[in-house]
């Protein structure tokens, strides 16, 4: 398989996965890290905290499309809407697991906190730039074209790498 092919795979892929709620998982994982992966910090309340901001997003998440859905003319009652909302909001947590797997791994080498968690931020950069440059790729764009993509989309991971810095 080239290389074009593997992304629009990947882009395929992605497309159906609700990229939108990956990133978004993904995102809210990388500034639980900025705030909470500090020098000294205990690795369990970095994942403690992530899991528990994560699930309040997702929660919110789940509410907005719920509520939202009645301006469609969605007349079922808020726990039904909500079912729903839950399924098509999923890829939330599921966004924020890889970033959050390589802080665990980094964590358990003995690695400062601080330290795991600059690298999974850095992972993240990574996670973002390949994203934008994935979707790029599968919207048809070059690959110069995708590689400009792929820089703005990790600006954002790199602006909380700054923000690890500057704060702690």
């Amino acid at each position: 398989m080239d290389r074009t092919s593997a992304s629009r795979s990947a882009g395929s892929w992605l497309q159906g996965s609700h990229p939108a709620d990956l990133l978004y998982g993904a995102i809210v994982t990388a500034a639980v890290l900025v705030t909470a992966g500090g020098h000294g910090a205990d690795a369990g309340k970095v994942v403690a905290s992530w899991g528990f901001v994560l699930v309040i997003y997702w929660l919110a998440h789940i509410y907005v499309h719920a509520a939202e859905s009645q301006f469609h003319g969605d007349m079922r009652r808020l726990p039904s809407r909500a079912v729903d909302a839950a399924r098509a909001e999923v890829a939330v947590l599921l966004g924020g697991i890889p970033t959050m797997v390589v802080f665990v791994i980094a964590a358990a080498t003995d690695a400062d906190t601080f330290d795991a968690a600059k690298l999974a931020l850095y992972f993240s950069v990574a996670l973002l730039a390949a994203v934008g440059y994935i979707g790029a790729r599968h919207a048809g764009h070059d690959r110069r074209t995708a590689a400009v993509e792929a820089l703005g989309a990790s600006v954002l991971g790199l602006l909380m790498v700054l923000a690890k810095t500057l704060l702690h």
